[in-house]
């Protein structure tokens, strides 16, 4: 999944925190089974970006990767 991606299929995209649910959201939406990672191949361009916004994101991927199981 490319992060990328995701900003660009949701130009309604306010701010970091909302494109971090997001990320979460996509990752829920990925059939059971598959595992692909989150690849940041671009840095948000939001004024709320955090310092360690790499992490924030790949820690929302996996949280709703572990969602969609249960």
């Amino acid at each position: 999944m490319l992060l990328s991606q995701v900003i660009f299929d949701n130009p309604s995209l306010t701010d970091f925190w909302a494109l971090e649910r997001c990320v979460s959201a996509e990752a829920r939406k990925m059939p059971k089974g598959a595992s692909a990672p989150l690849t940041c191949d671009v840095e948000p361009e939001f004024r709320s970006t955090p310092r360690k916004w790499e992490l924030i994101l790949a820690t929302a991927h996996e949280r709703g990767l572990r969602a969609r199981l249960g």
